[in-house]
């Protein structure tokens, strides 16, 4: 067992061994720092062995508090290009990757959820580059495009794209109107290369194994299905109506 879950489990049974009516007045975190480590261990072996089901919750607990914190993550950072209404109460995140042709397949159904009429989704775009260098390349120049005001004109074209040369990526860039001298600079740019950098190790601590990977208000879907990913939108909706 980690210190970390050793110490959280010995609060928990240690706030619930301690809480009978000749309990001292010390609470339980502050028990456990002032016990020696063997006395700590004696009274919270004794009290999983009498309730053994308190280590599943206790650790089932934890996780959903990592995951929280994990998604927290993924939808706060301002940094990340968002389509759709800003203030809807639906948040929907997406990892992709250019070459990916589950990503294309799933672009116009993401975008019809991004342009519906109720206004409810927002989409945080997450460049995930991760099949070829071409994923790189094309991250980069969509990224670089946002500084121009043309993230979304940039991200269709280059998902309708199966060549991401830097010659073809120039023209896609100037087929959506972008100025390709200051694209060109942009891409270079340190706060790109962190950007995506960040996103990649996001993926990896929210479970991506590959994509795309979608969360809808903390529902998770890694691959392409409408009909899940319309019934988690469902959900999402039916619980903002019962909020």
């Amino acid at each position: 067992m980690r210190p970390s879950t050793f110490f959280a489990v010995a609060t928990f049974a240690l706030a619930a061994a301690c809480s009978g009516p000749s309990s001292k007045t010390v609470k339980a975190p502050e028990a456990v720092d002032r016990m020696p480590r063997a006395e700590v261990e004696a009274i919270v072996h004794d009290y999983l062995m009498k309730n053994p089901e308190v280590l599943a919750e206790a650790f089932t607990e934890l996780s959903r508090r990592e995951d929280q914190k994990t998604y927290d993550k993924l939808v706060t950072n301002k940094e990340d290009p968002v389509l759709g209404n800003p203030n809807a109460p639906i948040t929907m995140v997406e990892f992709f990757d250019y070459n990916c042709g589950y990503c294309k397949a799933a672009n116009p159904w993401v975008f019809s959820q991004i342009d519906n009429k109720r206004g409810d989704i927002k989409v945080i775009m997450k460049e995930y580059p991760v099949i070829a260098q071409t994923s790189q390349f094309a991250s980069e120049a969509a990224l670089a495009a946002r500084k121009q005001g043309k993230y979304r004109e940039m991200h269709l074209a280059l998902m309708k794209s199966h060549d991401f040369s830097p010659e073809n990526v120039d023209k896609i860039a100037a087929s959506v109107g972008l100025n390709l001298d200051k694209l060109h600079k942009d891409m270079k740019g340190e706060d790109i290369a962190q950007h995506i950098a960040r996103v990649l190790q996001e993926g990896e601590d929210a479970g991506i194994k590959g994509t795309p990977g979608f969360f809808v208000n903390g529902q998770f879907l890694n691959g392409y299905s409408e009909a899940q990913l319309q019934g988690m939108i469902d959900k999402a909706r039916a619980a903002e109506k019962k909020g």
